[in-house]
């Protein structure tokens, strides 16, 4: 029972939370944590009370209400990643009166702990499964890889979250008046007005666009938009990193949080902004906090005669959080336009500093996804068929600073996430038959109807949305 009061806790944890702690460390802790740690607890416990006398007769109460106490303060922690203490005392006080009665029928209790871990199984199986099968939609048409580029300018891809295209910014769900995109333009900024993401959210839309590829959402046999080893791809495992290295580029990784480290993926990049040894083990992607302006102006001070490639996310304005309150739909549309000017701020210094120090570099930023305004809650946006409320999913910043190395305008179709970076190498390497590779750029969505998950194309090449 010791030992099955923490595998349940564990195999419930892992199977909600995989994709974000599916290392071998995450592992080792975890086993330690949720297993090792009642098992040696109520061994010793069970022990003691066989060796006192007076405490031998309550010794399978002491097994049966320890157990009970040690499984709802672990499905506590690993639920909620805290233990609700008031919730302990209660059960605590419970359980040693339950245990008069239910101490008879302990093997019963065993029984049911053990069903409940089985339970677990098809999910964490299946979870498993997506993740180590291999991911044959990373596989490039053509010989992309070995492309030698014949420019090669310091590259900044600057990464806003959640911040939606100029035409989106300015319609009736954000009315918002941005000068940023005139800004930027003053700036030598080509701004692509209708530009969109592949995908809803960060963790989706980033590993198509580092993978150069459309995965269309479709490697898991349970529909989620937490999709399989995006960490691993957007932190290093992908082949625009492979590119640039090849291309002896310096590479940099600097971010504000460890949501794309989560799982403890760390490799390809030269340096990273974050250690691992920052990031705990329960980790709800908010524990540690990077001054990113900051970060990148001490990593271009190291710079080298390499050329450089900065990835450089920004958590502003960031989506809204669907709160419930009196009208909600204007309270966080305000929420939202007053993160966007904030941002706003953050870029021009930014851009300036760099333009400041590194004047001949190429500069990129763009937005992973939409801000989401206008939608109520998490599931309107797997049912909505509204198509201002759809571009407000995927509608996306995209901002480029060329610096004249654009001749050909080889962006002509650039006009989604997932074909930034072909369209990049194709202009560095002054290649136009990169250009032949490039990707259908729908947009994909999980559609719920009727409790049934399934995947679906929500805006097709063209920019046309598709409603029923």
């Amino acid at each position: 029972m010791a030992f099955l009061c923490g595998l349940y806790p564990l195999l419930f944890y892992y199977s909600n939370n995989y994709a974000a702690i599916n290392s071998v460390t995450h592992l080792a802790f975890f086993v330690l944590f949720f297993i090792g740690l009642p098992f040696f607890t109520i061994t010793i416990g069970y022990f003691i009370f066989g060796k006192i006398k007076r405490l031998k007769s309550y010794q399978l109460h002491y097994l049966l209400v320890s157990t009970i106490i040690f499984m709802v303060a672990l499905m506590s922690q690993a639920m909620y990643l805290t233990i609700k203490k008031k919730i302990l005392l209660a059960v605590l006080v419970g359980s040693i009166l339950a245990s008069v009665v239910l101490v008879k029928h302990i093997k019963k209790v065993a029984i049911i702990l053990l069903i409940l871990c089985v339970t677990t199984l098809p999910k964490l199986g299946a979870t498993i499964y997506d993740h180590v099968k291999p991911q044959k939609w990373m596989d490039l048409p053509d010989d992309i890889k070995e492309v030698k580029l014949q420019q090669k300018p310091n590259i900044y891809f600057i990464q806003t979250d959640g911040y939606v295209n100029e035409k989106t910014l300015t319609n009736q769900l954000y009315k918002h008046n941005n000068s940023l995109f005139s800004w930027l333009r003053d700036q030598q900024f080509k701004t692509y007005k209708n530009f969109r993401s592949n995908y809803p959210t960060s963790l989706a839309s980033n590993a198509s666009t580092f993978a150069m590829k459309q995965h269309e959402l479709g490697q898991r046999i349970f529909p989620d938009l937490e999709f399989p080893n995006a960490r691993d791809i957007i932190s290093g495992n992908n082949p625009v990193l492979e590119i640039l290295k090849q291309n002896n580029y310096q590479t940099h990784f600097i971010v504000q949080d460890e949501y794309f480290q989560q799982n403890r993926s760390q490799n390809n990049y030269d340096t990273y902004n974050i250690d691992l040894a920052e990031i705990p083990f329960f980790s709800n992607d908010n524990n540690v906090k990077k001054n990113v302006f900051e970060d990148l102006k001490f990593q271009m001070q190291q710079q080298t005669n390499q050329p450089q490639f900065y990835f450089i996310e920004k958590l502003l304005p960031h989506h809204i959080h669907f709160v419930p309150q009196k009208n909600q739909i204007e309270e966080e549309r305000k929420w939202y336009v007053k993160r966007v000017d904030s941002v706003n701020y953050w870029l021009q210094k930014t851009v300036k500093h760099i333009s400041k120090q590194d004047a001949n570099s190429l500069i990129i930023i763009q937005a992973d996804h939409g801000g989401w305004v206008g939608l109520t809650n998490w599931n309107d946006m797997f049912t909505t068929k509204d198509k201002a409320l759809i571009n407000s999913t995927f509608s996306s910043l995209l901002a480029i600073k060329w610096n004249g190395f654009n001749q050909n305008n080889f962006d002509k179709d650039l006009t989604s996430s997932v074909n930034i970076f072909r369209v990049l190498f194709s202009v560095l390497s002054d290649n136009d038959k990169l250009l032949n590779g490039l990707e259908d750029n729908s947009s994909y969505n999980i559609r719920i109807e009727s409790d049934k998950k399934s995947i679906e194309k929500i805006i097709v090449d063209s920019g046309e949305i598709l409603i029923d």
